[in-house]
């Protein structure tokens, strides 16, 4: 047997499992909140409030970028704490950011709640139960980022008819406590089962029994007494040649994701479809994206973190390709084609985004490895958020003043760029030996 065939089988164990599943709630949680649901809240909001929908889309990037220091909080938080700790103390702020939410009353109040959300999402969704996956599956990392991962085109995919739904039963407001309730009650739960490391609950790394306790608890032991003194200082992370390449080549990716589905239904309204359409787009667009998490997990598993990059890469510009010939056609009246090429988009879409979230984690693990990649991951994540909220705003933007075509070919620019920067990414492993 292969090396990768070995990483390529989810044998996690029952707590492995209960660890995975609940990051993977947390990861649908969050973009469930501050994304996907913006297809909805945003003209809700606009309409009900008489606000501007483009500054509601520059404030979904301005609250990312204020997410940005809560990185930093909850990676010092979960390293002088524990990461369990971290993982419910975010999901208890993301609960009182959307409590605010609900009683928003001005433009002002919107961007704080919204601010608040995003900080706490990334230390549910992005930090602390990250370090968790990382701590509990050293070698594995890609096929676990690819089953929790799923969260996020299972939002995209469920986003428009749950929050539609909602925002008719309950109102604005009702959505809002609906999406509060749920953090309270993931937190809870992720108190009761999850601690930092599978040894701390009579498990192993990765679920693998080839050795004894004992044994595990004295790697563990020196891995954490090491962990104290490790060269990856934050300087040291920001003067490494890597941390430039790796924060373009993944946090473009992520700028795409975010871009092009928290402006999906927009875009599709401006080329002239209707909503009735553009829903089943989604779901094609969604549940080929959960089973592309887990192959590009697979994909990450057999061929390393790198060459999945760039082989996802070329998914999206495809679909990319796609989505703006079809647009250009459907405007021009012909429709059929159009269609065709649109639907035929879609499982291209899926696929990078479900590939978005991926791989971060598992290149970080690559470099540093299970000890250093505490350190090395606090720097990584807040700079690739930095660049990928960008999204958000670009395409929003964009897409109501000159026109989302403009904003699909950017990124199919900024793609083709990160295809070559990824390409000279040097994987090799620096972490402790």
């Amino acid at each position: 047997m292969s090396k990768s065939d070995g990483v390529a089988k989810s044998n996690f164990g029952k707590k492995g499992w209960g660890i995975l599943i609940l990051a993977f709630f947390s990861i649908l949680l969050m973009s469930l909140i501050v994304y996907d649901s913006l297809n909805v809240t945003v003209p809700a909001f606009a309409a009900q409030k008489g606000w501007n929908v483009a500054i509601l889309y520059i404030f979904s990037t301005i609250a990312a970028w204020i997410s940005v220091i809560g990185a930093a909080l909850w990676g010092g938080i979960c390293s002088k704490k524990t990461n369990r700790f971290g993982w419910v103390a975010a999901l208890l702020l993301g609960a009182v950011g959307c409590v605010i939410w609900a009683f928003a009353g001005s433009p002002v109040v919107y961007l704080i709640c919204l601010a608040l959300a995003m900080v706490g999402g990334m230390g549910f969704a992005y930090i602390a139960n990250l370090n968790v996956i990382s701590n509990w599956f050293p070698t594995k990392k890609g096929l676990v980022m690819g089953w929790v991962t799923i969260g996020f085109p299972l939002s995209a995919t469920i986003a428009v008819p749950l929050v539609s739904g909602l925002l008719g039963a309950v109102g604005l407001q009702g959505v809002y406590f609906v999406f509060a309730g749920l953090c309270v009650v993931l937190a809870l739960l992720v108190g009761i089962i999850v601690r930092d490391y599978p040894e701390q609950s009579g498990a192993f790394p990765d679920n693998n029994k080839n050795f004894d306790k004992e044994q595990a608890q004295k790697e563990l032991d020196a891995g954490l007494e090491y962990m104290k003194t490790s060269p990856w200082t934050g300087k040291a992370m920001f003067k490494a040649k890597e941390t430039k390449k790796i924060v373009f080549s993944l946090g473009v990716m992520e700028l795409l994701a975010l871009g092009i589905m928290t402006n999906y239904v927009p875009r599709m309204m401006q080329i002239g479809f209707a909503e009735e359409q553009i829903i089943p787009l989604l779901i094609i667009a969604g549940v080929v994206a959960m089973f592309g998490s887990y192959l590009c997990g697979v994909l990450d598993a057999h061929v390393g973190p790198k060459k999945a990059i760039w082989i996802t890469y070329l998914f999206g510009i495809f679909s990319l390709i796609l989505n703006l010939v079809g647009g250009a056609l459907k405007v021009n009246g012909m429709e059929k084609i159009a269609f065709v090429l649109i639907v035929a988009a879609q499982p291209f879409l899926g696929v990078m985004l479900g590939g978005a979230a991926n791989y971060l984690v598992s290149l970080t693990a690559t470099i540093w490895g299970r000890y250093d990649f505490p350190a090395a991951y606090r720097v990584l994540k807040p700079l690739v958020a930095i660049v990928g909220a960008l999204g958000i705003s670009i395409c929003g933007v964009l897409g109501n003043t000159v026109g989302y075509a403009y904003a699909y070919l950017f990124f199919a620019v900024l793609a083709v760029i990160a295809v070559f920067v990824t390409l000279n990414i040097n994987d090799t492993y620096v972490g402790r030996k």
